[in-house]
């Protein structure tokens, strides 16, 4: 199947990590996405995974599909829920995305899952202080112990302290940065970061 994601509203820089995740998953693996918008990476992870055979993984897509507050310019509709499921009704139809409507840290979304249940977990939802350092903290219980947590925005100064704060009291191992852009960062609860920083071209350790 050829890749449509180019097509979706949003922004995407983190294929390179995806590649990975869709490699190295198992067929009955469990994602989670906070923050996937009109579902412009979404799709492309869904489709890398569809490709490689593996159709039963679950992608769940946590999202208030209606923006945040860094989006108030973009005069976007109330509810884009329905943009994203025809964007992704491919996947949805074949149960490998299931959209999450809500705030990532609503207790009903939150227990939906059981602790130590997802592989990978990307947390790309607003780019502010408290949301970013809540999702750390929120959902790190919910990996499996060689899962890995990972996000974008690093070089934004509130992405980046929220995560040198939270991180530390999940007792995460590390974070990892992609260098070129300061996008990437992934934290593992069984040292998996050192696979993903030693196969994502440009990542480094930065703290233990």
């Amino acid at each position: 199947m050829k890749h449509s994601y180019f097509k979706i509203p949003g922004w995407f820089n983190y294929s390179e990590t995806y590649d990975i995740i869709a490699d190295k998953i198992a067929d009955d693996g469990k994602i989670v996405e906070i923050g996937s918008f009109y579902g412009r990476s979404t799709s492309y992870l869904a489709t890398t995974l569809f490709n490689a055979g593996k159709e039963n993984v679950k992608i769940y897509a946590v999202d208030t599909f209606e923006g945040s507050s860094e989006h108030a310019n973009l005069n976007l509709p109330r509810d884009f829920l329905p943009e994203f499921k025809e964007n992704l009704k491919f996947f949805i139809g074949r149960e490998m995305v299931i959209p999450c409507q809500g705030r990532s840290d609503d207790p009903k979304i939150l227990e939906r899952f059981e602790e130590a249940t997802i592989d990978y977990i990307l947390v790309d939802g607003a780019h502010e202080y408290e949301p970013v350092m809540d999702d750390i903290i929120n959902w790190w219980p919910k990996l499996k112990p060689e899962g890995v947590m990972f996000g974008d925005d690093y070089g934004l100064e509130a992405v980046r302290q929220a995560c040198k704060d939270a991180l530390p009291k999940t007792g995460a191992e590390m974070i990892g940065v992609n260098s070129s852009q300061e996008q990437t960062w992934m934290s593992s609860r069984n040292g998996q970061h050192e696979e993903f920083t030693k196969m994502v071209p440009g990542t480094n350790c930065l703290t233990k």
